[in-house]
């Protein structure tokens, strides 16, 4: 029973994390394919490296590598703290019209998941 659950947290892991992987790389798709990747101001700039950190790090949790837990988190938190920078006016952004200062906090679902199901005892 004991391999059957580790076996189910790594599948659970691996399969959060895979959706992030994938949310990310479509956004970073999206903002290469419309050209606003060379032309973007620094804003969408600062996002899209973040967006390539969260994927690394995320890579890194699917590895079982410790060190990807706290990249994950530091560059999870990185791009919520840009939003919230968006939002509160200090760089201009579209995404905020209509949005409260709290939808922000739903970046942080996933994370704690996987969080939750990596340090699961493993035994």
């Amino acid at each position: 029973m004991d391999g059957r659950f580790a076996n189910s947290r790594k599948i659970l892991v691996t399969l959060l994390s895979g959706f992030l992987i994938l949310l990310h790389v479509a956004g970073l798709w999206d903002t290469f394919k419309s050209g606003d990747l060379i032309s973007a101001d620094i804003y969408a700039n600062i996002q899209s490296l973040l967006s390539v950190a969260i994927i690394i790090s995320l890579l890194l949790v699917i590895l079982g590598k410790k060190f990807g837990l706290v990249s994950m988190w530091a560059s999870i938190t990185a791009l919520v703290l840009t939003q919230y920078g968006a939002h509160f006016g200090f760089y201009d952004a579209a995404f905020t019209e209509g949005r409260s200062a709290f939808s922000y906090l739903r970046g942080f679902m996933f994370p704690t998941a996987i969080t939750l199901l990596y340090q699961f005892p493993k035994s």
